[in-house]
């Protein structure tokens, strides 16, 4: 038997604990380091020097195995205490300014279409007025066709006041997205 084929069965015997899949990883590489550096001319007594004992391998692969478990365990912990901290800071800072944002918007919507139902209404109105007389009334002295005429310069401050809207609860509607996913790379540690 030479001594790699002693190298490598004391290293198997080493890493007997390990998982077969990983087991099997870690032999071929260490069979590699000994196919290459047999090409560039080195002995089997030189490369297993460089490489050290078997024992001391299996060692460092091992704590290295649990170092990860380690640093996985503490990421954990890591994230759940950045929750935390997260969860408090949006509800004691973000969360009141937010609703009374989002308030202000939704009333801001329903002025909006008011202000537009209510051009629609007067111009629609002043229209139908000499057709159902009694239907609609109008102040004494003032003619229809100014009504008619703030009807549709009411309505067509609506459909601005709306289209304003729009852009404003879309804008609104980014920002809530862009801070949502900040909150979420964050509890990630990305």
């Amino acid at each position: 038997m030479s001594k790699r084929e002693e190298f490598m069965d004391a290293l198997r015997h080493y890493l007997s604990d390990f998982g077969n899949d990983e087991r099997e990883e870690i032999l071929y590489d260490y069979e590699e380091h000994f196919r290459i550096g047999m090409e560039s001319g080195k002995t089997e007594d030189e490369l297993i020097k460089e490489l050290g004992s078997p024992r001391d391998i299996a060692a460092q692969y091992r704590n290295t195995d649990d170092n990860s478990k380690v640093n996985s365990n503490q990421s954990v912990g890591g994230s759940i205490g950045i929750f935390i901290a997260l969860v408090f800071f949006n509800l004691v800072f973000i969360l009141g300014p937010y609703l009374g944002i989002l308030g202000a918007l939704i009333g801001m919507c329903c002025g909006a279409i008011g202000v537009l139902v209510a051009g629609v209404v007067t111009t629609i109105c002043t229209i139908l007025r000499p057709i159902f007389p009694g239907l609609v009334s109008t102040p004494n002295g003032i003619p229809d066709i100014s009504i008619f005429f703030v009807g549709i310069g009411t309505t067509a401050l609506g459909i601005l006041f709306c289209i304003g809207m729009f852009y404003l609860v879309k804008f609104f509607m980014g920002i809530t997205v862009k801070y949502v996913k900040w909150n979420i790379k964050t509890i990630k540690g990305e």
